[in-house]
């Protein structure tokens, strides 16, 4: 029933984290294409179309994938950028993972001396779960099973 549960959280965003992690991996350049993954990864985080003081990144990732297509991506590390600011306020970037993701990480670290992807600030690294999975794709149209392609129906030429 609306209106029932407890109040909103302060997070005005609709998604979650794993959400916004499997969003992210979903529109992401596959595992094969490994250069322009690794752009992807560092131009586009976590919050999509961000314009905070903060933004949340896949930093690091392990790649698991079977020899039928099915892909298995898990979260190794990731990065929260101090956007467009010279230094990383551990304090600030901590309380921002919290309003917005709900995260606590423990291991929140400044990753001193670097700035994020062309310039766009100093950023600090952490873990956290986080697991997208895929699949083997499959084909709508016909199988391996399939001897040929389907047959064009006579009657719909015109």
């Amino acid at each position: 029933m609306l209106g029932t549960g407890p109040p909103a959280a302060v997070n005005s965003e609709p998604s979650s984290f794993q959400q916004a992690f499997e969003r992210l991996l979903a529109r992401a350049p596959g595992p094969v294409f490994p250069r322009a993954r690794a752009l992807y990864l560092q131009k586009y985080p976590l919050e999509g179309e961000s314009e905070g003081e903060f933004r949340t990144f896949l930093l690091e990732e392990e790649i698991q994938e079977s020899a039928a297509g099915a892909l298995r991506i898990r979260a190794l590390a990731l990065a929260i950028v101090a956007w467009g600011q010279p230094r990383f306020d551990a304090a600030a970037a901590a309380a921002y993972l919290e309003r917005r993701w709900g995260l606590r990480p423990s291991d929140l670290q400044v990753v001193a001396g670097a700035s994020w992807f062309r310039d766009s600030g100093a950023y600090g690294r952490f873990a956290t779960p986080a697991v997208y999975e895929r699949a083997a794709p499959t084909s709508l149209l016909s199988s391996s099973a399939d001897p040929a392609p389907p047959a064009a129906d006579p009657g719909s030429a015109g």
